[in-house]
Formats: structure tokens, sequence, C-alpha cells
């Protein structure tokens, strides 16, 4: 278990890092493609593209398994605090594994479309080029995967500390 957790620790915060210079980058361009159109009427070609189609799935798909990591998801207890301890330990292993559930179907189907689109080349016209847009389709079906995997350890894990105490 303990070197599940560490992988599982190692992998999301890569994926939150990347995440975040990812947030980074993508707020630099989008200020130079305003300050280079408004100054110089020189606008950077592809920015809305590249934006739309790389920098955002990279930002919310490769941070899912880290903010669950951090258990910084949005949780509203209201229910689930007023039952008895054993309802309430057995009702959250049974939304992890609904959860994770639902993640694997999504990430199975986003994954069927995803080989579909790499072999097509799918990809936008931006002028001057052709912006090839199917590689960051693989991130939903890899975040999905690694978040089920999140929530379903984090919530054995938790029982498991709650059972030692």
């Amino acid at each position: 278990m303990r070197a599940l957790d560490r992988i599982l620790t190692g992998v999301s915060t890569v994926g939150g890092v990347i995440a975040g210079i990812s947030l980074m980058l993508m707020l630099m361009l989008i200020m130079a493609d305003v300050s280079l159109k408004y100054l110089m009427e020189l606008p950077i070609t592809g920015t809305l593209e590249i934006v739309s189609y790389y920098f955002m799935p990279i930002i919310v798909y490769l941070a899912l398994p880290y903010v669950e990591r951090s258990g910084e998801h949005i949780s509203v207890p209201l229910v689930t605090e007023r039952l008895p301890d054993r309802i309430r330990r057995a009702l959250a292993i049974l939304v992890a594994l609904l959860s994770a559930g639902y993640l694997l179907v999504v990430a199975w189907a986003c994954g069927q479309k995803a080989v579909a689109l790499t072999h097509s080349g799918d990809a936008v016209n931006v002028i001057y080029f052709d912006l090839r847009i199917w590689p960051p389709r693989w991130l939903v079906p890899i975040a999905f995967v690694l978040l089920a995997i999140q929530i379903v350890h984090g919530t054995l894990r938790k029982r498991s500390e709650e059972q030692t105490r």
C-alpha cells in the first residue's frame, strides 16, 4: 500500500506541477498576444487554438488527480456527518467505488475517441499551418484512470488510518 501511495503521490504531484507551469505559460502567451495585438497590430497566430486545445486540457485534466490527492475537491457533508460512523465509512467506500466505476467507463469511451482521432490525425487549420489536436485528447482517459485509482486508494487509506487509531 505504501509503494502505491508513493507512486500516486509522485504521479499526481508531477501532474499538478505540469498543470501549474502550463497555467503560467498560457497566461504569458495570452499577455504576449494581447500586447502585440494592441501595441503593434501583430497578434500571435493560433493563440486561441493553442490555449483551447492544449493549455486548457493540460491545466484541467492533469490537475484532477493532484486535487483529489490533496483533498481539495468540493464536498458537502450535510447529510453524511449526521450518520453513524459505520454507515458513513460504508457509504464513503460505496461512493468511491461508484465514482471510480463511472470514471473508468468515461475514460474507456474517451480512450476510444482518442484512438480514432489519433488515427485520423485530427487537426485544425490556423491560418498559416495545421495544428494537430489529437495529442491532448489522451489526457482525458489518462487523467480519469489516475483519478479513479486516487479516489479508491484515498478512501481505503483514510479508512485504514481510522481503524489504526
